[in-house]
C-alpha cells in the first residue's frame, strides 16, 4: 500500500494569481520531477488546494500509472466549501459532506487518482476518527482506495490508535526537529504506524531557502535585519557542517536522506524545486549516504 508514495512527495503549491506562462512552467516541472521517478503529489499543503488539484490534471491530462495525488481536508476546512450540492448535503453528518467534499476533489484532480487524504484535527485534538471517516467515504476498490493520514499537531505526545491495516500519520520531522521520531521509534514495530514527513528542511534552514529570504535586498520600508534572531535560526546549522565536508553532499541532500533514513517513514514532502536544484534534491540518493557516525553525531546535536 506504501508502494504508490515515491521517496520524494513533490508539494504542489502555485500562487493563487499568476501569469499564465508561470502556470505553463510550473506545469513542465512537474512533468520533469515524474521524469525523474516522483509519483506522489501533494495538495494537502497548498494555500490553495484547488486551485493546485486543477493543476496537477493540467500537468498529467492522460492517466498516468503510478501517478497520485494527496490531498487534505479538516473541519475547518469543510465549514468553508461550497459545494454544488450544499442543500442536499446540509442536513448530513461529518462524514456525508466530507464524501462530497473529496468527490468534488477527485473530479477536478481526473484523471490524477486521490492516493490519500491527509485528515487534520484542531489544536485540541478533539473530532472524528479516522476509521468512522474511512469506512463511510472510501467507496472506491484497492488499488484505488485512498490511504488516510492523520496529520499530527505538535502537543500529541504518543501516537493514538487508528485501527487501519497501515496507520499513516504526518508531521514535522528533520534534523534540526526530530523529537517526533521518538514516537515511531517505539510505536512502529507493534503498531504498523509510517509517517509522511513534512518540512524535511527544517523551514527552509537546510535548503538554503530561508537563509536567502532573510538575507535578501529589503525594501525602504524593512525592518533592519535582527542579529540575535539569526543567530538563533541558524547557529543550529552551522553545527551540522560535518554532514557536507569535503562537498560530499550538501546539507538538502543530508535532509533528505535522514529523513528517508528510518524504515517507518513512507515519504518525505518537499518544495517543488527549481529547474536548477532538480539533479541537487531529487537526486539525492546519488550522494554518499549517511553514516553511522554521522547519524550518531546528529543525535548527540539534540
Amino acid at each position: 500500500m506504501l508502494s504508490r508514495f515515491s521517496p520524494i512527495t513533490i508539494l504542489v503549491d502555485p500562487r493563487t494569481v499568476a501569469a499564465p506562462a508561470a502556470d505553463a512552467r510550473m506545469v513542465t516541472l512537474l512533468r520533469r520531477a515524474r521524469d525523474l521517478g516522483v509519483a506522489s503529489f501533494d495538495v494537502a499543503g497548498a494555500s490553495n488546494p484547488e486551485r493546485a488539484e486543477r493543476l496537477l490534471a493540467r500537468a498529467f491530462p492522460e492517466s498516468e500509472p503510478h501517478v497520485v495525488a494527496v490531498i487534505g481536508r479538516s473541519v475547518d476546512s469543510l465549514s468553508h466549501e461550497r459545494t454544488p450540492d450544499e442543500e442536499a448535503v446540509r442536513e448530513k453528518d461529518l462524514t456525508g459532506i466530507l464524501a462530497v467534499s473529496i468527490d468534488q476533489s477527485r473530479r477536478r484532480l481526473a484523471p490524477v487518482p486521490v492516493g490519500a487524504i491527509e485528515w487534520a484535527l484542531g489544536a485540541d485534538e478533539n473530532g472524528p476518527t479516522l476509521p468512522s471517516l474511512g469506512s463511510d467515504t472510501e467507496t472506491a476498490s484497492p488499488p484505488s482506495k485512498p490511504l488516510w493520514i492523520r496529520r499530527l499537531s505538535p502537543a500529541v505526545q504518543s501516537l493514538p490508535e487508528l485501527g487501519l491495516e497501515v496507520n499513516l500519520f504526518s508531521g514535522s520531522f528533520s534534523i534540526l526537529k526530530p523529537d517526533i521520531g521518538s514516537r515511531f521509534e517505539a510505536a512502529a514495530p507493534v503498531s504498523n504506524a509510517f509517517l509522511v514527513v513534512r518540512d524535511p528542511f527544517s523551514e527552509g534552514r537546510l535548503d538554503g531557502s530561508r537563509f536567502s529570504a532573510r538575507t535578501g535586498p529589503a525594501g525602504p520600508a524593512s525592518p533592519p535585519v535582527d542579529v540575535r534572531r539569526l543567530h538563533e535560526e541558524f547557529d543550529p546549522v552551522l553545527q551540522l557542517g560535518f554532514l557536507t565536508a569535503g562537498r560530499r553532499r550538501t546539507l538538502a541532500q543530508a535532509a533528505l536522506q535522514f529523513a528517508l533514513h528510518w524504515p517507518w517513514v513512507a515519504t518525505a514532502v518537499v518544495p517543488l524545486p527549481e529547474p536548477e536544484r532538480f539533479d541537487e534534491v531529487l537526486g539525492f540518493g546519488s550522494a554518499p549516504a549517511l553514516t553511522p557516525d554521522e547519524l550518531e553525531q546528529i543525535r548527540r546535536l539534540k
